[in-house]
């Protein structure tokens, strides 16, 4: 994130020039005592919900904040069009943008009506001009709200983009760093397990060729069983290449998210598990990371890792939009045949107000006694 976007915020406060009109009446004069009082508490009230919008309320999740705030910067804009009685425009613009950036698209659009419809009547009421003026400063409501509406629509709209490209940015360098894993292991496999495997096999043709008790039959068995462990570790190495691991799978998630612009949460109370549960549990995460930056619309996901001595639990809930919930895909599919062929279970549904859940649990495994390996080339 550079600069740029991170004073956003401080630059977007800009906008409160748009107030102006406000100090005009008081510095010639033309209003004082109470009045003057009343007029600047507004003035006051409207650019701290403003200021507060910048800073943090653009952070709210949930649609009805927003609305909330854009209803009240038209309410105080209202109050100050009939303090000052000019029926300026320039109040309701800020709640305008406001609605373009924060508002879905159709929302949008019906606050721009709302607030548009409000600020003409304003305009009839309180200006004092001919008919006809008035009528042409009414309708010129129209194009300014909808350029300043537009352009929070716009500015939304890019910065959804650029999450979105930030987001496979970093899902191709993911990629690649898979790839790149996976040649790893591939050459691992080809090269040296394969050659760990001829010396295993050539070292048990030794013992069964030397007589038994004859010289150097004790240094044969040792280098048999040395390479028997060495073969065993490289298996294990490719093995642990190829599957996804918590700790790789929790990077990559916090990554992802955070390049498409979902904060993210993660709560982890769990400790070493064994290599295939770790396996299943990061292919959960790396499936719903996905399904939340691409389907869900997001702007919060919280990653919980817990377990007992039973079961490991990994939940990951989203705020998404509430959409018609399909029959589940490939992906959700996959996981729960990875998690059935462990004893375990997935269960994703959506929330009752807003959101998805994805929940995964797979029993604890017994730990393995890792016995001698078998002298046959890697499978």
């Amino acid at each position: 994130m550079s600069w740029l976007e991170r004073s956003a915020k401080y630059i977007a406060l800009a906008w409160l020039f748009l107030m102006w009109p406000v100090l005009d009446g008081p510095l010639r004069g033309t209003f004082v005592g109470l009045r003057v009082v009343v007029l600047f508490a507004a003035l006051v009230a409207y650019c701290l919900i403003y200021s507060w919008y910048c800073l943090q309320g653009h952070r709210v999740r949930d649609a009805r904040g927003q609305v909330a705030t854009v209803a009240l910067l038209t309410m105080l804009a209202v109050v100050l069009d009939h303090l000052t009685e000019e029926g300026s425009l320039n109040y309701f613009l800020i709640p305008v943008l406001i609605a373009g950036f924060s508002l879905r698209p159709k929302a949008a659009l019906v606050a721009f009506g709302v607030v548009a419809t409000v600020s003409a009547s304003d305009v009839v009421l309180l200006t004092r001009l001919p008919p006809a003026q008035v009528i042409f400063a009414a309708l010129l409501v129209v194009p300014s709200v909808a350029l300043f509406g537009g352009s929070g629509l716009g500015l939304r709209y890019l910065l959804t983009t650029l999450a979105e490209l930030r987001a496979a940015r970093a899902e191709i360098a993911q990629h690649a760093t898979d790839l790149e894993r996976s040649r790893i292991a591939r050459d691992l496999h080809d090269l040296l397990g394969h050659s760990l495997s001829l010396i295993t096999l050539k070292g048990e043709l030794a013992t069964r060729l030397l007589p038994e008790g004859s010289p150097g039959v004790d240094e044969v068995r040792d280098m048999l069983g040395l390479s028997r462990q060495a073969l065993q570790q490289v298996r294990e190495a490719v093995s642990g290449y190829r599957k996804p691991t918590l700790a790789t799978e929790f990077k990559a998630a916090w990554v992802a998210l955070q390049a498409a612009g979902v904060e993210i949460e993660v709560k982890q109370d769990i400790g070493a598990v064994d290599r295939e549960t770790e396996a299943v549990l990061g292919w959960v995460i790396r499936e719903a990371t996905t399904n939340v930056i691409r389907h869900s619309g997001a702007k919060h996901c919280a990653i919980a890792l817990t377990g007992d001595n039973r079961q490991v639990r990994i939940e990951v809930t989203n705020d998404g939009w509430r959409v018609f919930q399909t029959a589940a895909g490939n992906g959700l599919r996959g996981l729960d045949e990875r998690l059935s062929a462990l004893g375990g279970g997935l269960d994703a549904s959506a929330l009752s107000d807003a959101g998805f859940r994805l929940v995964a649990t797979v029993p604890i495994q017994p730990n393995l006694d890792a016995g001698a390996v078998e002298s046959e080339v890697i499978a």
